[in-house]
Parts: C-alpha cells; structure tokens; sequence
C-alpha cells in the first residue's frame, strides 16, 4: 500500500499543470515571461484566472499524496 501512494505522489507530482493551462490558452509558457512554467509566469502572462487555477493544482499536488 505504501509503495502505491509513493508511485502516485510521484506521478501526481510530475503533471506540469502551468504548462498544460497556458497552453490550453494557446501560450506557450516556456517562451514568454521568465520562461519559468510555475503559478508567477501563467498569472503574468495568461491572467488571473488560469494563474489561479495554476496555483491551486500546485498546491493540491502536495495535499492529495499526503
């Protein structure tokens, strides 16, 4: 069982979520702002809204394996 929410934490972890919501907005984050594809660059450069959607799918990421 433990291996199990280690290999999930690991998967969950890995899921860019600030990649994949600015390029559902058709940006490219990785070439615009700092280049960085964390919730500061998607705010800045896509709006409030898929920023805070970035941040919250960040966040949930260190929740759901613990």
């Amino acid at each position: 069982m433990c291996i199990l929410a280690v290999i999930a934490g690991y998967l969950l972890g890995s899921i860019p979520f600030g990649f994949l919501i600015a390029k559902a907005k058709g940006v490219d984050i990785r070439k615009v702002g700092s280049g960085n594809i964390g919730f500061t660059n998607v705010l800045r450069s896509c709006g409030i809204a898929p920023g805070i959607l970035t941040c919250f799918f960040d966040v949930l990421k260190g929740f759901l394996p613990a």
